[in-house]
């Protein structure tokens, strides 16, 4: 009997894990556009394709990864976009990971030469399992610390629809979007007949770009970016904000993510998380390199070895058929 307890003890904390899980965030939100909101799909004038790469918690092997790669293109003549991007997370130790393949579109709907609004629209497919290897059954210690478990509660893997929506308004300097995912609440759970809606997450960020070389914007070869990134997901929420500076080919920003006297999870915690560095090249092909690293400061401390990431995007121009298509400046990294 107590072996029985510990397997649907076991069980429960499965559950429970799905059941408050969060999605995946990357501190170079700007260099994952798709994943941030689908109204920037194909927010540029040439193709692009973008590799995301974050391994979270070193320090407490093996850490989180989460991997991505996107690709879009702008179709100007209709003020469109379309792309498709695949994300791919693994959690801990117990072989909790999950894979989204999706699409996305945006219209685009000009206000002037300057001003534009963008609306966006993703539909994914995803794929969430665990590895039962790391899990030890009641019914594998009575039975002599058998391999596998027999037990049925367990699924290995489950597959689910997931819709996501977004919109945004832009000018050369300034920005404001928001994109809501999980619009579905899709069922994550991987217990048979087990019930785990996964909570919609809601994206803020908005943006502002001014030169610092006493140029005009557009003509500027240094300029600032201050942007702010706000996610929220059940009862979780977090807030990045922080700046970058591009000086010709070199970028780098500050970055500061936490919600510090606005609210805390328990008594006596600060609800600081990290301070980000990061630091770019982008060579004469467009080809951009990124790297950041996230400081740990919350009581977790250093000892979680903090958050590398890594991005490179390329973009290949595309010859313009007609001027009128030309589209407002949008951010990214």
């Amino acid at each position: 009997m107590k072996a029985l307890r510990l397997s649907f003890s076991l069980m429960a904390g499965v559950a429970a894990v799905l059941a408050i899980a969060q999605d995946p965030q990357f501190s170079q939100f700007y260099a994952a556009a798709q994943y941030l909101n689908p109204a920037l799909t194909g927010n540029t004038h040439q193709d692009r394709i973008a590799l995301n790469y974050r391994l979270q918690w070193p320090g407490v092997q093996p850490g989180y990864e989460t991997y991505m790669v996107a690709y879009d293109h702008r179709f100007s003549t209709v003020n469109c976009g379309m792309g498709g991007m695949v994300l791919r997370d693994k959690a801990g130790t117990s072989g909790l990971t999950f894979t989204t393949v999706a699409l996305n579109y945006s219209y685009e709907a000009r206000i002037n030469y300057k001003r534009a609004v963008r609306g966006g629209l993703r539909i994914g497919y995803t794929m969430r399992g665990v590895d039962p290897s790391g899990y030890l059954f009641g019914d594998q210690v009575i039975r002599d610390n058998a391999a596998a478990s027999i037990e049925p509660n367990l699924v290995e893997q489950v597959n689910y629809l997931d819709l996501g929506a977004g919109g945004m308004y832009y000018s050369e300097q300034f920005w404001g979007g928001i994109s809501v995912n999980h619009l579905n609440k899709p069922n994550q759970s991987l217990m048979i007949d087990g019930t785990a809606p996964l909570a919609m997450r809601t994206s803020v960020n908005v943006g502002y770009r001014f030169p610092i070389d006493g140029r005009k914007l557009m003509k500027s070869e240094r300029r600032m970016t201050v942007a702010t990134h706000y996610k929220a997901q059940g009862k979780w929420d977090q807030l990045d904000i922080g700046f970058y500076i591009d000086n010709q080919r070199l970028s780098a920003g500050l970055w500061y993510r936490g919600l510090p006297g606005v609210k805390a999870y328990q008594p006596g915690y600060s609800n600081s998380d990290a301070v980000i560095l990061m630091a770019g090249y982008e060579t004469e092909n467009q080809l951009r390199f990124t790297y950041s690293y996230d400081i740990t400061i919350s009581k977790l401390t250093m000892k979680s070895g903090g958050a590398h990431e890594i991005s490179m995007i390329y973009e290949w121009p595309r010859k313009a058929r007609n001027r009128k298509h030309k589209i407002v400046p949008c951010p990214k990294f």
